[in-house]
């Protein structure tokens, strides 16, 4: 094929979409996330010759002014949600920046139509977790540590949450946690600096989500652990008394999750539960 051929039907590709409507432009979005999703779920080595489809898709919805719009909400969710499960498709290796950015900011939008709205909150509280999580794998690299976190809460969460060392106190002192690295100077290093600025974010939009979650009744247990993930993780790198007060948290997330009818939690989770839980009141 001639460079003149392919640049006259480049020209062609783009008329074409130029003149679409919006709603043949929202189809064609939905189809490119549709493919993500499946990406993702069964081939995720194959992500990086995707890329290309999902920047074309956020082009279109800005071009839309999607995410403006309050009447799409169910539709700008599903959207998001692919398009954030595709940028932190490994993200113990990080993210692809733009993409991960991109959910953010419009999560951001919505939230401003939907202040209290569970689902647009978790999804901050999932990409500001998801985006600590590289951060966390270098802290274990960095520093040799043999204990290594494992996956999130059943409801597909991915974490690398730093593994907490505690020197539990007897059961008589229950109310008393004394996390030994806490006191470690390492805490004030870049690194944790760094994980802390993503991790408080997460626990805090996570939190909110509890909140809106347990006043319509709605609260369900793969939000709970998340958040339990975000409160452990912060912990992990913070220091005393903060840290106390993270665990602590996280525990009682996972009693409430652990409680509710049909769930189950996630085998790392539970064996937390089981080996800290009897320490937190």
């Amino acid at each position: 094929m001639s460079r003149h051929t392919g640049s006259a039907r480049h020209r062609t590709h783009g008329s074409r979409t130029q003149d679409q409507s919006p709603e043949e432009l929202v189809e064609q979005v939905k189809s490119i996330v549709t493919l993500l999703y499946e990406v993702v779920s069964s081939r995720p080595h194959e992500w990086e010759a995707y890329v290309p489809s999902a920047r074309s898709a956020m082009t279109a919805l800005d071009r839309l002014r999607f995410f403006r719009d309050p009447a799409r909400f169910a539709e700008q969710v599903w959207i998001l949600q692919g398009l954030q499960d595709f940028a932190y498709h490994d993200a113990d290796s990080g993210c692809i920046r733009d993409i991960a950015e991109y959910c953010q900011a419009s999560w951001l939008r919505i939230l401003r139509n939907y202040p209290e709205n569970v689902e647009t909150l978790t999804g901050l509280g999932r990409n500001w977790l998801q985006r600590a999580q590289a951060t966390l794998a270098r802290i274990h690299r960095e520093e040799g540590d043999s204990s290594s976190g494992g996956s999130g809460g059943s409801g597909g969460q991915t974490g690398n949450s730093l593994d907490v060392d505690c020197d539990w106190k007897s059961e008589d002192d229950s109310n008393y946690i004394k996390a030994t690295l806490s006191a470690d100077p390492r805490r004030q290093g870049p690194l944790y600096v760094e994980a802390r600025g993503y991790l408080q974010p997460a626990v805090d939009f996570y939190t909110r989500a509890i909140q809106s979650a347990d006043a319509l009744g709605s609260t369900t247990g793969d939000l709970l652990a998340a958040a339990a993930e975000s409160q452990m993780s912060l912990g992990n790198v913070s220091g005393t008394p903060a840290d106390e007060r993270f665990f602590a948290q996280a525990i009682r997330y996972l009693r409430r999750a652990q409680a509710l009818p049909g769930y189950t939690l996630s085998v790392y989770l539970g064996q937390y539960l089981n080996d800290y839980g009897r320490y937190v009141s």
